[in-house]
């Protein structure tokens, strides 16, 4: 009986073992595969922000090269009895080292020797002559290749008048740009499936144009030509507010009734970016012009808006140059392996009215995403804001967000937005953080 308890006895103990040394080699796995988790997260991270950094050096790499093959043979030499695929190689050869003049030799022998319904030497063609901005041989290339049903063409045909877009726009010939990638939407509008990503690109490219267009047309004093510009790229983008407030701004000139009606549309979406004093001016205008063609009615209800809108600013609106933004300090204290990030601001009143009510948000992001956001109440009916000059107390930003490298502190900013009301906030400025706080971390 003894016996058979002692055995028991020892049958638990063993058990026990057993079960404890299981528990602590299964904790270790766990442990060891957050740890490998973390470790291969991090790696994935720096190997996606070093991808467009190692494109970089591949091409300069390639560069090189290429010029070194260039400089120790005449690859041009007997190359009009050449393959096809050997004048396409040595065509590449030659654009690599950026030596265009010899590149374009060798792709027109391609052109010559390619079979019919072939385009890339065409496409290649075409690249090499706009990179030396030989642009009417570049649409002589594309208008030679008759149109056709074919994807590949439109492809071919779609993608050169963007590089030909983009280079006169790298030039400052917006309006050549805005023609090109017309012709480049033209083409690619024949697609039965189109990228949406695709088309916004190219509608992008021709409302900047155009909206550049009509920049230097202002410039020059041209201002109905300006305005036949951004009436075109409002085509494009109907509901965008820069666009409106452009042709707002031009019409406040010489057309006060239409400026007042751009003005109106615009109050409600982004107050704190309209310059209101232009605003008062068309309103004051259109109100004589009213007067002078026997509308009294309506003249009255243009004066009557001077008032409200200045109410509406008085009460709504923060304007980026009614403050300044001081940054007093960053301060990084580092625990175990992470790092917080702290920062102290004051903003100053340089206006010419007390700010009653206002608030800060402090934003933390990375890149475009936001990490935190951290709001403050900055002014108020006991403690306003005084007019030139008046300061708020200094406000300390503590951050909760964990970052884990000094290279990860180096990808976030801080946005501090004010506002009277959250509907209107306004971007007062924002701050990186400055490299010399790493070499000064607290522990």
């Amino acid at each position: 009986m003894i016996k058979e308890k002692r055995k028991e006895q020892k049958e638990k103990k063993i058990t026990q073992i057993v079960l404890e040394y299981g528990r602590t080699i299964l904790i270790s796995i766990v442990i060891a595969c957050i740890f490998t988790t973390i470790l291969t997260i991090n790696a994935r991270n720096e190997m996606i922000k070093n991808l467009y950094v190692n494109v970089e050096e591949r091409q300069k790499i390639d560069e090189m090269v290429a010029k070194q093959l260039v400089n120790q043979a005449d690859l041009s030499e007997n190359l009009a009895t050449k393959k096809y695929s050997i004048c396409m190689n040595v065509g590449h050869i030659y654009e690599t080292a950026k030596d265009y003049k010899n590149a374009q030799i060798a792709y027109e022998l391609a052109i010559s020797k390619a079979k019919q319904g072939i385009y890339t030497p065409y496409a290649k063609l075409t690249t090499v002559l706009i990179a030396q901005e030989k642009f009417k041989e570049a649409e002589q290339v594309i208008k030679s290749v008759p149109d056709v049903k074919n994807k590949d063409l439109i492809k071919f045909k779609t993608r050169s008048y963007i590089e030909m877009g983009d280079k006169y726009y790298s030039i400052g010939k917006f309006l050549s740009a805005a023609k090109n990638y017309e012709k480049a939407k033209f083409y690619y509008d024949r697609f039965s499936k189109r990228d949406k990503k695709v088309v916004e690109s190219i509608q992008e490219r021709i409302v900047n144009s155009y909206i550049e267009t009509a920049g230097i047309m202002v410039k020059n004093g041209y201002n109905s030509d300006a305005v036949r510009f951004l009436k075109k790229a409002e085509q494009y983008k109907p509901n965008d507010f820069h666009i409106k407030y452009k042709l707002a701004i031009i019409y406040a000139d010489y057309d006060p009734v239409i400026s007042v009606e751009y003005f109106e549309q615009l109050l409600s979406k982004m107050p704190q970016e309209i310059d209101y004093s232009t605003y008062n001016k068309a309103l004051m205008k259109a109100a004589t012009i009213e007067d002078l063609s026997g509308n009294p009615t309506q003249a009255k209800y243009y004066r009557y808006k001077i008032h409200s809108v200045d109410l509406f600013v008085n009460q709504k609106v923060v304007y980026r140059n009614d403050l300044e933004v001081f940054l007093d300090a960053f301060n990084i204290r580092k625990t175990l392996f992470k790092y917080h990030l702290k920062g102290k601001f004051r903003l100053k009143n340089v206006s010419s009215n007390d700010i009653m009510k206002m608030s800060a948000d402090f934003v933390l992001k990375q890149g475009n995403t936001i990490k935190e956001s951290y709001t403050v109440e900055c002014a108020n009916r006991k403690k306003p804001l005084l007019s030139n000059g008046s300061e708020t107390d200094e406000i300390e930003v503590r951050f909760g967000k964990n970052i884990l490298t000094k290279r990860e502190l180096a990808l976030y900013t801080i946005d501090i937005y004010v506002y009277k009301d959250p509907k209107y906030k306004t971007l007062l400025g924002s701050f990186s953080v400055p490299e010399k706080s790493f070499n000064h971390l607290k522990k």
